[in-house]
């Protein structure tokens, strides 16, 4: 994920918070302004050294600083430990993930310190604000619920199958991704069942399950991509 994609997800997410958004002003990546509230956000790759200085050097404009990375696949220790880190230089962290039907930010905590605010920096910020027209808004899915990616592509897997019938996994890797294999071997949430060796089908619970999901299910229906690729789906399966 290159930084300039982590931008519309965190964007939406302060617009949904009631903040107007601006990217770039006065070396600040992202800047959310209401009315006299500024929150900055720091985009990176990977979370590193550079990133944790830039956090800092925003600490004088406001209190409200948070970092933005990709979501780690796997949290292990060393996550652990640069969150504690965050944490301790009194920064927040917001994650952006990936699933097969969107790009969604979620704060994972917030930013807690009293350092001293440079007065005159953070007026020079502001009067910038100022002299900007707004970003335009851009069509988005900050409504939608957060889920995990891990939940969005069972949900994702679900409506193809419930589509196109019972698919060979091969097939459904195609639209869903490597987290494919996974999902459907584990079934965590009962949704799928095996008709035979490498191919699947959902299950009872799961189309259950799925009518809890509206708003994915609209998001993922409205994709061209999506509709083509499962009368793709209905094809193959009735050969």
């Amino acid at each position: 994920m290159k930084e300039t994609e982590l931008f519309p997800p965190v964007k939406l997410l302060l617009e949904s918070l009631g903040f107007n958004v601006y990217a770039e002003a006065r070396n600040c990546d992202v800047v959310g302004r209401k009315k006299e509230e500024l929150v900055i956000v720091e985009l990176k790759k990977n979370l590193n050294l550079t990133l944790l200085s830039q956090g800092m050097q925003r600490q004088k404009l406001t209190h409200q600083v948070f970092l933005c990375v990709p979501e780690p696949r796997k949290k292990n220790s060393s996550t652990r430990s640069k969150e504690e880190l965050i944490k301790r230089l009194g920064l927040g962290l917001i994650t952006v993930y990936t699933s097969p039907v969107r790009s969604a930010a979620k704060i994972m905590f917030e930013p807690s310190t009293e350092n001293r605010i440079n007065v005159r920096e953070r007026k020079k910020l502001i009067a910038e604000l100022d002299n900007r027209s707004v970003n335009l808004n851009i069509g988005g899915s900050h409504r939608v619920p957060i889920y995990t990616a891990y939940k969005e592509t069972s949900i994702v897997i679900a409506n193809l199958l419930k589509k196109a019938g019972p698919t060979k996994l091969k097939n459904i890797r195609r639209f869903a991704g490597e987290k494919t294999d996974n999902i459907l071997s584990k079934n965590v949430y009962g949704w799928f069942k095996r008709v035979k060796r490498g191919e699947y089908g959902i299950g009872e619970m799961g189309l259950r399950e799925l009518k809890k999901f509206k708003e994915i299910n609209a998001l993922l229906c409205n994709r061209e991509d999506f509709r083509v690729f499962c009368d793709y789906l209905k094809h193959e399966n009735t050969k």
